[in-house]
């Protein structure tokens, strides 16, 4: 029966103080702003405290002693609410304390595994950096890093030893300070213009000479934004020696055999004339074969001299205005008795109004000359080889093209077509006879020019030879 009371006491209670805070929150939303210099409302019930307090207790005890008349009753029902104020309130801060407690182990995990992370991403970094760096020391081609205001951040031991300079010396400064060689500033001065560029040097310490060749290209961010460049220099002294010990021999080599050639082919044409007396006609026959082949031999003597020129770069360009509509035309109409003789069809398409071309008449003739002659002589007769010429208008080039039904050439062999003394196995086995350099002089002619050639075949197909020639050359072919 008591504890009936009891729990009815603590109902009652409770509910009272509940309906005490809501008023006193009622209160104190609803009381306006001009009345706050007025007689302010005081809640007849003071907020309790976090924790029960002495105050809270005695204003149970008051609340509980008018609905109770023992006095023991009274205290023993306020302690009661007391406690359970109390121990939910610790409640809940042990709950509080267990999940910050919680939250922070599992802060401190995460920054944890962020900082293994970090800094198993470091060591990465560093050993790859390490790895980069090992490679970059064990390349032999010298490799030099300058960023957008030209200023060293890389450079290998070859590049040092190339150079004559030190790394610790040149690392964070200008690539162009403390260089005197005027070759050498000219090389680092531009960077895509200058690709391939070849300079003398002296070196400081033992005055030898030597060639450096640098390759460049500008390094772009992914906005294409200029933020450097990379050079890579190769020592070619050695193969310039050889260069020009190879065109000395073969310049010594031709004019040995040129002198004699010139006196066995005289020789041989004053006894096809008769001049020394009446030949028999297998005399004659086996005269004319002996001339005929020693024509050939001199035309691969005149050729191996001009491959030697163009290769070492000394042959010059005499550039004029030209129409290469009248090249064509010109080659066509030189070349016709032999196609005609073999019963070729020469065909052409030459787009009008095409644009003249600053060139070297004389050498595209020579590039003509060599890609119609090598149609007819490998195409069978009553083939046909149609000569083509139009304008690249996005390119500003004039393509020009000759094109055969003769025997092709098989794909295996079509990246070597412009090979020295290029023989496919297919021509061969038409016993047709050539010195396979024609297609090589062809091909430094073009270049030269600033142009680009190339081959398209099939075996049994035919072929066609394309080359393009620009429409205003590079300042820099010119110089």
């Amino acid at each position: 029966m008591f504890s009936l009371i009891v729990l009815y006491v603590v109902t009652i209670i409770c509910s009272i103080v509940i309906a005490l805070l809501l008023v006193y929150s009622a209160n104190l939303s609803s009381k306006p702003k001009e009345s706050a210099d007025k007689d302010k409302v005081v809640p007849k019930y003071p907020k309790p405290a976090v924790l029960p307090n002495h105050d809270f207790r005695k204003m149970l005890y008051n609340e509980i002693s008018e609905v109770v008349d023992s006095r023991s009753h009274c205290h023993k029902i306020a302690e009661t609410v007391s406690d359970i104020f109390r121990r939910e309130l610790e409640r809940e801060v042990d709950y509080n304390n267990t999940k910050l407690s919680t939250k922070y182990e599992e802060v401190i995990k995460e920054k944890d595994a962020s900082e293994q992370i970090a800094w198993k991403k470091y060591q990465k970094t560093l050993d790859d950096k390490k790895k980069t760096e090992a490679v970059i020391r064990s390349i032999t081609e010298g490799l030099l890093v300058i960023d957008a205001k030209g200023k060293v951040v890389m450079m290998n031991p070859a590049a040092e030893s190339l150079l004559d300079v030190s790394k610790k010396d040149k690392i964070g400064k200008s690539i162009l300070e403390d260089i005197k060689e005027t070759q050498l500033l000219s090389l680092f001065k531009s960077s895509r213009d200058k690709e391939g560029m070849a300079v003398e040097l002296i070196s400081q310490r033992d005055e030898t000479k030597k060639i450096l060749r640098a390759s460049s290209a500008v390094i772009e961010d992914e906005n294409g934004q200029t933020v450097g460049m990379v050079s890579v220099l190769n020592d070619i002294t050695k193969q310039k020696e050889l260069d020009q010990l190879k065109e000395n021999f073969v310049a010594n080599v031709s004019h040995e055999l040129r002198t004699p050639l010139v006196a066995i082919e005289k020789s041989i044409s004053l006894m096809i004339d008769g001049t020394t007396g009446k030949l028999l006609e297998e005399q004659a026959e086996l005269l004319s074969i002996a001339k005929r082949n020693l024509k050939r031999l001199n035309f691969l003597i005149n050729d191996l001299l001009e491959l030697s020129k163009l290769e070492a770069g000394k042959t010059k360009l005499r550039r004029e205005a030209s129409s290469i509509e009248k090249i064509i035309n010109e080659v066509i109409e030189s070349l016709e008795t032999w196609a005609k003789s073999k019963s070729l069809k020469i065909e052409k398409d030459i787009e009008e109004k095409l644009p003249e071309l600053e060139i070297d008449p004389n050498r595209i003739t020579q590039v003509l000359n060599n890609l119609l002659g090598n149609s007819i002589k490998f195409t069978p007769e009553n083939g046909t080889i149609l000569v083509k010429a139009r304008l690249l208008q996005e390119k500003l080039e004039v393509e020009v093209s000759v094109r055969d039904t003769g025997i092709g050439i098989s794909k295996e062999n079509l990246s070597t077509v412009f090979d020295k003394f290029y023989q496919a196995g297919e021509r061969v086995a038409t016993d047709i006879s050539g010195t396979g350099i024609g297609l090589s002089i062809a091909k430094e002619i073009v270049e030269l020019h600033g142009g680009k050639i190339r081959a398209e075949s099939e075996k049994g197909k035919g072929a066609d030879f394309i080359f393009t020639l620009p429409v205003k050359p590079f300042n820099s072919l010119i110089n």
